[in-house]
């Protein structure tokens, strides 16, 4: 059953959240992407923006695949960045493969966003002095510190060890390999988040402390996400050095991944993709799969990173559902409910218990919970036609306004 009201396209596969920027008023998002199916080929960036948060529009894709370009096998995970007055988008290019990857520039051609340059290449993994032992890198995100900016690539080394890596790119067209900045033998990470490849890191300022956000990747399986906390110094040739203390998980549902974190004037703002897998054989040619979660917020309390879905999301919210729950506890197919005491519940996949205090957001198979203490727990229950409260649950269902 597709969601109703997060992020997702038409048509389509929609998977990790990219380029998110504020600008001009307006929350830009795009994301990866396959027009023409629901399936993980064929990797454009799709293209949604909103005044508020709340209401998306979906625009034309951004851009795709270049024949005989450095992205000729896909335009992956990226973000955007404001370069004096024009706005960049810079992500994974790929030829043929994982093990060809590059870093693309291109630069917007129009204040939506809307219109996009051909790509170049800024960055290779040849750059990666051999002795490194690179296997493959990806996802570039950008940060600030020592008084200039950096770029970290995610990555794994060819004897299965996850590695950050670190880029010097003051000027966005000339980057140069600097050093590995993180490996897996880090003890924090070694602790929180053990893998073969750091997928999708990202790296921002909350509250006083450094928060890195690293996607897990092993045997082949998505293995959720992990925030870990720390502070940043400089090392002996002025380069930022980030010093780790505690890690957790983002979020403690088993269908979430890839998030990322932009800042608006409000502070940084998250969104992750609840996965899902492609469409069947027999599916419509207007099937969809994938969609993004709620903006979230975060903040972080005593060395633990907290989200929370944005305060504005709320608007959503209508009046209380008047059959629901029904005689067989079922709630409506987009809903949210007020957890006023420890609650259950069922989907297609067994139960979600529900924290006294909780919020939870229903959106077809989706269901997006935020206790009042601990990380949000995000699931995806296939071929769930309605949740159901378990007998003796307390709870408030209100409808959904844009369903």
């Amino acid at each position: 059953m597709p969601a109703a009201f997060h992020i997702r396209p038409s048509r389509g596969w929609l998977n990790d959240p990219n380029g998110m920027i504020h600008r001009d008023g307006r929350w830009h998002v795009f994301y990866q992407h396959n027009p023409a199916e629901a399936r993980h080929t064929d990797i454009h960036w799709g293209h949604v923006s909103s005044p508020d948060l709340v209401s998306f529009e979906e625009h034309p894709v951004a851009f795709g695949p270049t024949p005989d370009a450095p992205d000729a096998g896909g335009c992956w995970s990226g973000v955007c960045v404001v370069d004096g007055d024009r706005v960049a988008a810079v992500y994974t290019g790929i030829r043929t493969s994982a093990l060809d990857s590059t870093v693309c520039l291109r630069y917007a051609a129009d204040t939506g966003l809307e219109r996009w340059s051909p790509p170049v290449v800024v960055a290779l993994q040849e750059d990666v002095p051999a002795e490194v032992g690179l296997r493959e890198m990806r996802d570039p995100v950008f940060f600030t510190a020592a008084g200039r900016r950096w770029a970290l690539l995610g990555g794994g080394l060819a004897d299965g060890t996850p590695v950050l890596l670190l880029w010097s790119c003051d000027d966005l067209e000339s980057w140069r390999f600097e050093r590995v900045w993180l490996t897996g033998a880090d003890p924090v990470l070694a602790a929180g988040a053990p893998a073969e490849i750091w997928e999708c890191p990202q790296l921002v300022e909350v509250d006083g402390s450094w928060v890195l956000l690293l996607s897990l990747w092993r045997d082949n399986q998505l293995e959720g996400t992990v925030a870990a906390v720390g502070s940043m110094g400089v090392d002996a040739q002025g380069r930022p050095e980030l010093t780790l203390r505690s890690a957790g998980r983002v979020d403690e549902g088993g269908a979430f991944y890839a998030p990322q974190v932009a800042l608006d004037p409000d502070g940084p703002w998250l969104l992750g993709w609840v996965m899902e897998s492609g469409a069947s054989d027999d599916a419509p040619d207007d099937a969809v799969a994938g969609c993004l979660t709620l903006p979230r917020r975060l903040s972080v309390i005593d060395d633990r990173v907290v989200s929370h879905a944005d305060p504005r999301t709320r608007r959503l919210i209508g009046p209380v559902a008047p059959d629901a729950p029904g005689g067989d506890g079922a709630v409506p197919t987009c809903a949210h409910l007020d957890v006023e005491g420890d609650a259950t519940l069922v989907g297609s996949q067994g139960p979600v218990v529900l924290q006294a205090g909780s919020e939870a957001w229903v959106d077809g198979d989706v269901l997006e919970v935020y206790p009042p203490d601990g990380a949000p727990v995000t699931v995806r229950h296939p071929r769930t036609s309605a949740w159901v409260v378990a007998a003796g649950g307390r709870v408030t269902v209100r409808q959904i306004l844009t369903a």
